[in-house]
């Protein structure tokens, strides 16, 4: 039964890596364009999460113990389609959003990124959604609390290569939770309406 199936074939069809969604909590608002599309997205890293370590000495003796958890950064590879789609541009709206202002005068050199103001440029959270045979059957959603761009890398130009041009997303978050299909879990953003 289970994972290896019976007469009938597999009865648990397990986790694909292809089978996902990233939703970024500011992609609602269709009318100004600011948000970024889960159809950007083509890949991305789960969260995890790095637990310290210190240790004692006593006598001829090492004992460990463990510290503090830290969630380590993800990164999510985007498309840029150009257009009314513009991935550049939706970062770049990001990044305004965040506090950051070209310093073209004493006002905007002093304008400055705060971490109210960076976590609402994106959304206030971000939703990697793994699923299972469809967007109204997922299996988990990891939410990450409080993100925030880190870096980004718009790409590379070359005239030997016919890809399409691709953008790295860096997001530092607070931490994060994950709610499994058959367990007690949060709303998702299949909810939402």
């Amino acid at each position: 039964m289970g994972f290896w199936g019976a007469q009938g074939g597999a009865i648990v069809d397990p986790k694909r890596s292809f089978r996902w969604l990233v939703y970024f909590g500011n992609n609602v608002d269709k009318k100004k364009k600011v948000g970024l599309r889960p159809w950007y997205a083509k890949t991305a890293k789960k969260p995890s999460f790095t637990v310290g370590e210190t240790q004692h000495q006593f006598l001829n003796h090492t004992f460990w113990y463990p510290g503090r958890v830290v969630w380590n950064d993800i990164d999510i590879t985007l498309v840029d389609p150009a257009g009314q789609d513009d991935s550049s541009g939706a970062l770049m709206r990001v990044l305004d959003g965040m506090g950051y202002k070209t310093p073209i005068n004493d006002y905007s050199a002093s304008k400055t990124i705060t971490k109210s103001e960076a976590v609402k440029a994106i959304g206030g959270q971000v939703f990697l959604t793994q699923l299972g045979t469809d967007e109204n059957n997922p299996l988990e959603t990891w939410t990450l609390v409080n993100p925030w761009v880190k870096d980004v890398q718009f790409g590379d130009l070359s005239y030997e290569d016919e890809n399409m041009v691709t953008i790295t997303l860096t997001l530092k978050y607070d931490y994060a939770t994950l709610d499994v299909e058959g367990q007690a879990r949060m709303p998702t953003p299949h909810a939402r309406k």
